[in-house]
């Protein structure tokens, strides 16, 4: 290597290192990082519903359920409500709602719900 090649190689390395660094991307290095967002968790689909002759047809979520017995009252239907235990001992709620026009399996529908 003859004295102008070495002579350009030290110039230009102290150019290089004598550089001004933007110093972002080191903050960011150095700043942990954001906890993950929590994703709300599916509400359990714990309603068990029958139909008018006694079979498990499906089961909802509460919220789901409500919004049922809500729309069932707004068209005119009956909600009935009864708060039983079962035989361990834990409280359940028996609703039946009877549609307007039974003429659909019956239209009266039995939904079970832990309390």
């Amino acid at each position: 290597m003859g004295t102008y090649e070495l002579a350009a190689t030290t110039v230009l390395g102290t150019a290089i290192v004598l550089a001004p660094i933007d110093p972002q991307p080191i903050r960011d290095l150095n700043t942990p990082p954001a906890p993950p967002a929590v994703e709300p968790k599916p509400e359990p689909a714990i309603v068990a519903n029958y139909d008018c002759y006694g079979g498990l047809w499906g089961h909802d979520t509460i919220t789901k359920a409500e919004a049922f017995f809500a729309e069932t009252l707004a068209e005119g239907g009956t909600v009935e409500e009864w708060n039983v235990t079962d035989s361990d001992g834990q409280p359940l709620r028996i609703i039946r709602t009877t549609a307007v026009d039974t003429r659909f399996l019956g239209g009266i529908d039995i939904s079970v719900i832990p309390a």
